[in-house]
């Protein structure tokens, strides 16, 4: 849902100095070598560093809001996660779906809807 986000903002924004990054795939061609191996050492460490909390519900627990969870019964609980997932996997498909519409086109969905149109060239 955040990577969704992440796409969309971009278009709209730009911190001061970034102007002349692209945006879209074509981001991944403007970050320096140590961008990269800072973005790889801080998923490494947190890989390492984050863990379950104690007495969570699960593996996968790590208190990213799971303690409002705890005063609820069984069924709401599964309600809960099973809307979690369904959002996720439709988070996922947009992400997708509008990565791949900048790999066809060579521009973002948004850049392409501003130059050609909603539903292209006329």
């Amino acid at each position: 849902m955040i990577a969704t986000l992440g796409y969309v903002v971009p278009e709209l924004f730009h911190f001061p100095g970034c102007e002349k990054f692209t945006n879209g795939l074509g981001a991944l061609d403007t970050i320096p070598t140590e961008g990269w191996v800072s973005l790889f050492a801080f998923i490494g460490f947190h890989e390492i560093a984050v863990k379950p909390r104690v007495n969570g519900m699960g593996d996968y627990d790590l208190g990213f809001g799971s303690e409002f969870l705890e005063n609820c019964d069984d069924t709401e609980i599964k309600r809960r996660q099973t809307a979690e997932r369904n959002n996720g996997r439709l988070a996922m498909m947009a992400i997708f779906g509008m990565l791949v519409q900048d790999q066809i086109f060579g521009m973002s969905p948004f850049k392409l809807m501003r130059e050609t149109g909603l539903w292209g060239p006329n």
